[in-house]
């Protein structure tokens, strides 16, 4: 019988290795990780590591059946080892992905200015653990940004295959442009048959890559949820004294101790005090200071989740807002973000609207005259704002980044411009021809 020890030398558990070592070492943005990420992302790749988690079992037997003389008389007993193996490829491919995507997004918050946040992303791979130390406040606001983000997402056609291996029948999504043989061929190994297609849909988000995802929004949500924390660190009064208490014992402000099994000194120093009392077995809170924890409970929150919104969002609007088609083609913001957003994408963008700017209608309109008015990206920008917006000349150029005379100078043009033979005049007039 193949032991444990045994599986864990086979040839493609090398990758789990490196990357256990590579990630590791990583505490800081440094590019020279990121060809080291992909190179070891590709290996991965190659030894099936992105197989569906049955072909991913089969593969490690396979492996296994190449390097040892066992008797597999026993298979079934040593399934959980091959189960085993499995979920570590999965989870090492997985960070690595992460990792990878991190330091991208890493990249581009360092160009924007960002590095305050960049600080903040899950370079090791390891997002759970910012998500953790965000506290419930932190995951309920990436839970909630990542439903979000999911559900704004365009309809994109595809194939569905429908793929027998070992007597189990999978179900693969195909891109029009992808190989349905080589791509199952990758997946599975040998034995996989297809044994259907049609025609389908996928939904694609306005991030499409759902690593770049994770490590976006786990990252603005540890520093929204922190930046908030900190802001309310230094309640008055009852409360104060409270959350002191709390935090002489290593715990969170705010957390209600009459809602907690265990802590029993906490406990015991809260009833000395006179905010916890004990009844039976129960304990109950002094309700002055219960309804003042809830209040600032339900404040951290919903201010969480509003300045995560924010700050994945009012860069993106900006972007779309400040650069033409070609422009955000050749330079993206983030690495898969849709260079050109759909209707169900801008729905998005009613978090802005919530500060007062209305940002969907102004998108649709500036991505709707693209190409046909003669203006640049920041100066259709510029003059889309001054139509829509509501703010005057000055606040438009500082914004946007260009002289306050362009800013009027475009919005003169946004004005005058009409489709067909005015239209051709007009912007001959203006171009001096």
């Amino acid at each position: 019988m193949i032991s444990e020890k045994e599986l864990e030398v086979l040839p493609s558990m090398a990758y789990v290795q490196k990357a256990n070592e590579l990630l590791k070492g990583i505490s800081a943005y440094d590019e020279e990780n990121v060809g080291e990420l992909e190179a070891l992302k590709e290996k991965m790749g190659e030894s099936g590591f992105n197989s569906p988690f049955r072909g991913l079992v089969q593969k490690t037997v396979d492996e296994a059946d190449e390097l040892s003389e066992a008797d597999w008389a026993d298979l079934k007993k040593q399934m959980g080892y091959f189960r085993y193996i499995a979920n570590l490829k999965k989870y090492s491919l997985a960070r690595v992905s992460i990792a990878l995507d991190a330091h991208r997004v890493a990249k581009g918050f360092l160009k924007m200015g960002y590095s305050d946040i960049a600080n903040h992303l899950p370079l090791d791979g390891n997002h759970i653990r910012l998500l953790m130390d965000a506290g419930d406040d932190g995951i309920i606001a990436y839970r909630e940004l990542s439903d979000k983000v999911e559900q704004a997402s365009e309809r994109k056609g595809c194939f569905i295959a429908k793929v027998k291996f070992n007597g189990e029948t999978e179900t693969v999504q195909v891109a029009d442009n992808e190989n349905l043989e080589l791509k199952v061929s990758k997946m599975f190994g040998v034995g996989a048959e297809v044994v259907s297609t049609r025609p389908g849909f996928k939904r694609v988000p306005i991030i499409s890559s759902k690593g770049v995802r994770i490590s976006l929004l786990s990252s603005i949500v540890h520093y929204a949820a922190k930046s908030v924390g900190r802001g309310m660190e230094n309640a008055e009064g009852e409360v104060g004294e409270y959350n002191s208490i709390l935090k002489n014992f290593g715990i969170r402000p705010d957390v209600r101790m009459d809602t907690v099994e265990g802590f029993t000194e906490v406990k015991a120093a809260l009833v000395k005090r006179g905010f916890l009392a004990r009844k039976d077995s129960e304990f109950m809170m002094k309700e002055g200071i219960k309804k003042e924890i809830m209040a600032r409970r339900r404040k951290r929150r919903e201010e969480t989740q509003r300045r995560a919104a924010l700050l994945l969002l009012s860069p993106i609007f900006k972007f779309y807002l400040t650069n033409n088609e070609e422009g955000r083609r050749k330079e993206n913001l983030y690495p898969s973000l849709a260079v050109t957003p759909g209707e169900n994408h801008l729905m998005l963008f009613s978090y802005i609207e919530e500060e007062g700017v209305p940002a969907r209608s102004m998108l649709k309109r500036k991505l709707g005259l693209e190409g046909s008015v003669p203006l640049g990206g920041k100066e259709l920008g510029a003059a889309v704002l001054l139509e829509g917006g509501g703010k005057d000349a000055k606040w438009v150029s500082g914004y946007i980044g260009i002289d306050e005379g362009k800013a009027r100078g475009a919005f003169e043009v946004l004005k005058n411009f009409k489709e067909g033979k005015r239209g051709a005049e007009f912007v001959r007039r203006i171009k001096g021809n």
